[in-house]
């Protein structure tokens, strides 16, 4: 009976040393499927960014070529109204005054 006993007792401690490793076992898979995890998201992560800062410079640029743009156009436009000023400025005086002195 005590050779029973003892091969009981045998067997429940070398089961509970498979228990012990299938846990930590278990504990090692998850914590590699967490560094997998982390790995994968900042890899995600890092190649948005690299879209973003592409995306960002495109349109930094596209705002520049429109500012350059603007300040043309608002350059060509005040030259154009000088001009048209200077062309007519003696002519819109003499009216003005005119009109002045009829009333």
């Amino acid at each position: 009976m005590d050779k029973i006993i003892h091969d009981i007792v045998a067997v429940d401690l070398e089961c509970s040393q498979h228990v012990e490793e299938a846990k930590k076992k278990k504990q090692d898979v998850q914590a590699n499927m967490n560094e997998k995890k982390k790995e994968i998201y900042d890899s995600f992560v890092k190649e948005y960014q690299v879209k973003i800062d592409a995306h960002k410079k495109e349109l930094e640029a596209q705002i520049q070529e429109t500012k350059v743009r603007n300040e043309q156009e608002y350059k060509d436009s005040l030259h154009q109204l000088s001009s048209l000023y200077e062309e007519n400025k003696d002519e819109w005086i003499n009216t003005i005054v005119s009109h002045c002195k009829e009333i």
